[in-house]
């Protein structure tokens, strides 16, 4: 592939592949809320097919000594038929050559026609597909996990060339795992193969994200690796995928409502240092836009999917710049992957991702009401015994793991943050002190949404809003361990971990849960 070309920042030019910095002051102590307020409700409508635009205003909103990635994707397309595009796309940059195309085996549906042959087809026209469909799982799924990833990085190849590109047809798994194929090829020949993805659902943020969701011994964990270089969103394709994929999409990006909230408190408390105002500036107005018309994604109205794709396309950018999936990843995402880490062991299917997601935002929307005033932040003093950690682990997980490795990935995350909880023993005592004096009030009142606007947006949307109405039911005490345990699946400090850690989540849990009775 050409070396990265160069975009236009308006001083000068910008090698893609390196980050930016510009003028906004960066923040260091608490956020005035005026001004996340006042950034929140001056968003203008962004283009997400436009990417020059896009990283011109990175580049515009970014502080001074924020370290912001540019935007990597080279092209979107969005249009009511947008198979000539994928055609076209592959005539300039594999004209008659082989094309590795990654599908799983789930049969879609474009108008009256099997998608799939439908694609084959018009690939065929210019190039040379090599159709590979992953495995599927005892209960017919499809998952995205690190084993998939290096098989496909081996049918590209040891050697550049053995494939002029690679094409992902599908939802988010498929998406990753290709994803991360390209990444892990590239780190052995130092060759990036082009990479165009054609999605078939409006249902998560991997689209345009530079970031990979991969399960490693049991546990899911997000790995960097470049985007696709052009994204191909065909919308009779995506409103003819089954309805719950876009609920699933909505509630995926409905996160945001909880998520900045935590990403904020944790950078308050010495766990995270990147927290920027940038991505939610990105993604506001089309956040606002999709929650407008969430009446139309509950009947499938084709607009409303556009409006859905359009926020999943900005979610995926918005993470991107800041290297992590922490502006729409907080502790409602950690409960959803405490579900899927037990689901084997339970003997259940995996719900799809962004209703799990939905549902749990709702929950830590709740939590954000009932638990912010009552924190005992005197809490944040005290040493945390590593030993007893190593128990809840054992206790909670023990039985889900036959061989030791998901314990070990699981303590391997857990005590990177319990020895960032150490290193930020200062941060904590500044944090609980400036909390008992009201400092961080009007911020949650303004960042985190209520649960009742929450349920309301997932209500109009036709989305579930309990658990026991997933498309794979979850119930009884597995939500309630969700609840208690599911902070304790990653590294990054959430919501979750401060009630813990405030000494209020085993006793507030139930309380939390009424609002799913």
């Amino acid at each position: 592939m050409p070396a990265p070309d160069f975009v236009g920042f308006g001083h000068g030019t910008l090698d893609r592949t390196e980050p930016f910095t510009a003028s906004l002051p960066t923040r260091t102590g608490s956020l005035p809320t005026q001004e996340f307020a006042s950034y929140a409700d001056s968003m203008e409508h962004i283009d997400p097919t436009n990417i020059v635009n896009i990283n011109e205003r990175v580049r515009a909103w970014a502080g001074s000594e924020e370290r912001l990635q540019p935007v990597r994707v080279d092209r979107i397309v969005i249009a009511d038929d947008s198979i000539d595009a994928l055609t076209d796309e592959l005539r300039g940059m594999a004209a008659g050559k082989r094309v590795l195309v990654v599908v799983d085996q789930t049969p879609m549906r474009r108008g009256g026609d099997d998608l799939k042959p439908l694609l084959e087809e018009a690939m065929a026209r210019v190039c040379e597909p090599d159709v590979r469909t992953p495995a599927d799982d005892a209960h017919g799924h499809f998952h995205a996990d690190f084993e998939s990833a290096q098989r496909f990085a081996g049918e590209l190849g040891g050697q550049p060339g053995n494939y002029a590109a690679i094409v992902s047809i599908g939802s988010g798994s498929i998406t990753d795992v290709a994803k991360y194929a390209r990444h892990l090829h590239a780190e052995k020949t130092g060759a990036s193969v082009p990479f165009v993805c054609f999605p078939t659902a409006a249902s998560v943020t991997a689209y345009t994200s530079a970031l990979a969701v991969l399960t490693i011994a049991g546990v899911k964990r997000t790995l960097p690796a470049l985007p696709p270089d052009i994204v191909i969103c065909d919308l009779r394709t995506l409103a003819d995928a089954p309805r719950r994929m876009t609920q699933a999409g909505f509630g995926d990006v409905l996160a945001r409502s909880v998520s900045y909230g935590d990403w904020y408190l944790a950078n308050q408390l010495g766990m995270d240092d990147g927290f920027s105002l940038v991505p939610g500036s990105l993604l506001e107005h089309a956040e606002r836009e999709m929650l407008g018309v969430a009446t139309g994604v509950a009947t499938g109205d084709r607009a409303a999917v556009h409006a859905v794709m359009n926020a999943l396309l900005l979610a995926g950018m918005a993470m991107s710049v800041v290297r992590q999936t922490a502006p729409l990843s907080g502790w409602e995402h950690a409960i959803s992957h405490f579900f899927d880490l037990t689901a084997a062991g339970d003997g259940r299917k995996t719900a799809l991702h962004g209703a799990q997601v939905g549902v749990a935002t709702l929950v830590s929307a709740r939590a954000y009401e009932l638990a912010w005033n009552e924190l005992d932040v005197e809490q944040l003093s005290t040493d945390r015994d590593e030993t007893a950690y190593r128990k809840i682990l054992e206790r909670v997980f023990g039985r889900h793991d036959t061989t030791g490795a998901l314990l070990a990935e699981l303590w391997q995350d857990l005590s990177r943050k319990l020895d960032r909880r150490r290193e930020a023993a200062g941060a904590r005592l500044r944090f609980a002190a400036r909390k008992r004096g009201g400092e961080y009030d009007e911020f949650i009142r303004e960042a985190v949404r209520s649960a009742r606007a929450v349920e309301n947006a997932l209500r109009e949307a036709g989305a579930p809003r309990r658990f026991c109405d997933l498309d794979e039911p979850i119930g009884g005490d597995r939500v309630t361990s969700a609840v208690r345990f599911g902070h304790l699946v990653r590294a990054r400090f959430t919501f979750g971990d401060l009630l813990s850690e405030c000494n209020w989540l085993d006793g507030g849990a139930g309380s939390i849960l009424k609002v799913l009775a």
